[in-house]
Parts: structure tokens; sequence; C-alpha cells
């Protein structure tokens, strides 16, 4: 039975940061970046220019956390809506939900493409889970708008394409490809992909440039998300090497991203959290008691992340050229406690 305790409550508060991860949604959402997404993962795209798939064949304005995942009343994809509703743990979204057509045999074919942004991985189990029901949810929401009754041979293709911005070592620096296959058991029946090919998650472990497939897609999304690149190395790499010009309101969504805090602001909970368990759990053990160890193992984490937080401060306003205020805003500080860390910054 789960349990709200204050190790998990420190937990929870620590590893939410929706104005980070809303801002991260933004920059993926720019039809020239996605569209970059769609030749480097998609088959049906990989001889296509990436300035056709932005102005050609993406539909619309692609949606941020707007339609629902999940919901017990049928939300259709057209008018989309992005969410899924439960008592308990509120609402989810798609990250970025948007319709593509491709050109296939002089006729264009409709695909339905969901984009999430992915900084932290409890296992891969749970990822590949999620990213199906994804899929599957997708497929569903069809019904009354791409099919009626059994008309079934209309549903439209699905992908779910995962941007692993801080991924398991194993997945750094990969592309990898999920969908249905077939064997035949007994005989030799023809293939039958067309009719089944319903279908795909697709995995995008970003990682470091020492690396041999530091390139193409791989390449472009690390700089875009790097810590440690500039916005004028940004647009310089993005605009030499991708042919991408950052308009005003791409390099203002770069800059509100606080592409150096990101990656930052994870790593720095993830050690403050290590170090603040580590020493709660000496200081619980030494009073001998399960209350102690649970205390301990709250306070010294609060500790440790607290002082994470503060480098995080400290590098945005130095890195950032952003004001106290800013930065608080940035790393989502409540505004009760802004005092308290001009106090601590002095």
């Amino acid at each position: 039975m789960e349990t709200n305790t204050p190790v998990s409550k420190t937990i929870d508060t620590a590893y939410r940061n929706p104005k980070l991860d809303e801002a991260c949604k933004k920059v993926l959402s720019f039809k020239i970046i996605l569209a970059h997404i769609l030749k480097g993962c998609l088959e049906e795209f990989k001889d296509i220019d990436v300035n056709d798939i932005a102005e050609k064949y993406i539909e619309g304005k692609p949606l941020v956390s707007k339609e629902a995942v999940h919901q017990d009343e049928g939300i259709v994809i057209d008018g989309k809506n992005t969410d899924d509703s439960s008592i308990d743990e509120g609402t989810a979204r798609y990250d970025i939900l948007f319709d593509v057509f491709v050109p296939v045999s002089n006729e264009q074919v409709k695909l339905i493409i969901n984009v999430e942004a992915q900084s932290r991985i409890s296992s891969l189990d749970n990822l590949l889970r999620r990213a199906r029901y994804y899929c599957a949810r997708m497929l569903s929401h069809q019904y009354g708008r791409e099919f009626m009754k059994s008309e079934y041979e209309n549903i439209k293709k699905v992908f779910s394409i995962w941007v692993l911005t801080n991924p398991l070592a194993e997945m750094r620096n990969t592309i990898k490809r999920i969908y249905l296959t077939e064997k035949n058991l007994v005989g030799n029946a023809p293939n039958l992909k067309e009719y089944y090919d319903t279908d795909e998650v697709i995995l995008v472990g970003l990682g470091s440039e020492k690396d041999d497939n530091y390139s193409g897609l791989l390449k472009m999304l690390d700089v875009l998300f790097s810590e440690s690149v500039s916005l004028d190395a940004k647009k310089k790499i993005l605009e030499n090497e991708y042919n991408i010009k950052m308009s005003e309101e791409m390099q203002t969504e770069v800059y509100e991203m606080c592409d150096y805090s990101l990656g930052v602001y994870d790593r720095g909970v993830e050690k403050g959290i290590a170090q603040g368990m580590a020493q709660g759990m000496a200081q619980g053990m030494a009073q001998g008691m399960a209350q102690g160890i649970e205390q301990g193992m709250a306070q010294g984490m609060a500790q440790g992340i607290e002082q994470n937080l503060l480098e995080n401060i400290k590098s945005i306003m130095k890195n950032l050229g952003m004001s106290l205020d800013k930065a608080l805003e940035a790393l989502n500080v409540p505004k009760s406690d802004y005092a308290k860390y001009e106090e601590l910054l002095k």
C-alpha cells in the first residue's frame, strides 16, 4: 500500500518543475524541429526534404499539452482537447500531438504523431508500457472521427516518439523503433504487414559528442537542449549544420527553457537526494528507531536538495544573466520563499 511519507513528499516536490517541462515541449513543437524528428525517425519521411515536411505535410499547429491521453468520454483526434483525468492523479496530457500527411503512391496518407519529452526515466519497463498505452489510446480515440462502427480499415497509423534528454546509459546516442511483426508458425502465408501496421513507438536517446553516433538528429536535439552550449552557439550550429534559422519566437522559447538549468536541475536534485539519504540514514540509524530513520532521511534530503538548488540559482544567474527573481521563477520556487533565498545568497 502506498503511503504519503515525508520522504515521498520531498521527492515529489523535488521532481516538480512544470515551467521547465512546458518550455521544453514548446521548443520541440516548432514545425521545423518536428520535421527533423520525423525525417530522422520515420521511414515514411526519410527521402523528403525537411522544409517540405514542415511546410507541406504537418497539418495545422501542433497541440502542446492539450489532448487527453485517457478519458472515458470519447474525445476524438480532430478538434483535439490533449488530457487524461483521474481523481487521484489529476490530468495527464500528451506533450505534443499533431496530424501529418505523407505522400504515398500519388495520394496523401494521414498519420497521427505524438512526441514526448522525457528527462527522468524510472525504468524502461515503465516507459515502454506507457508509450504503447499512448499508442492504444490514439487508436481508440479515432472512433467516431476516422472510422465508424466496424470500418476498422480506416484507422490511421499512429506514432509515439519519446525524446529522452537524460536517458539510461545503455540508451544514449540511440534511436530505436518498436513495432508489430509477424511469423509463420505453420505454412507460408503471405506477408500481412499492410493490414496490421497501425502503431509504432520510437525512442530517441540523447547522449554525448564522445560517441560515433553523435550526428544528425541526435546531435541537433542534444545541442538544442544542452546546458553547456550558449544561445549564440546553438544558433550557429542549427543554422550552419541543419539550415534552421531560429526565429525570435524560437530564441525566446529556448531562453525560457533555461537550457542550462534543465540538465543541472535534474542532476542536482538526484545528487541532493543521494547525499541527503546517506546523511539521513546515518542520523536515523544512530537514533536506532524507524521513526528516526524516516525523519533523518527527510531532513537530510531536504538539506541536500536545498544546497543544490542554491547552486542552480547561482549558475543560472551567472550563465544566463538572470536576476535573482527570474532565476527563482524559472526554477518554480514559491514566491513566499524568495526572501529566504535572497538572504542565503548574500
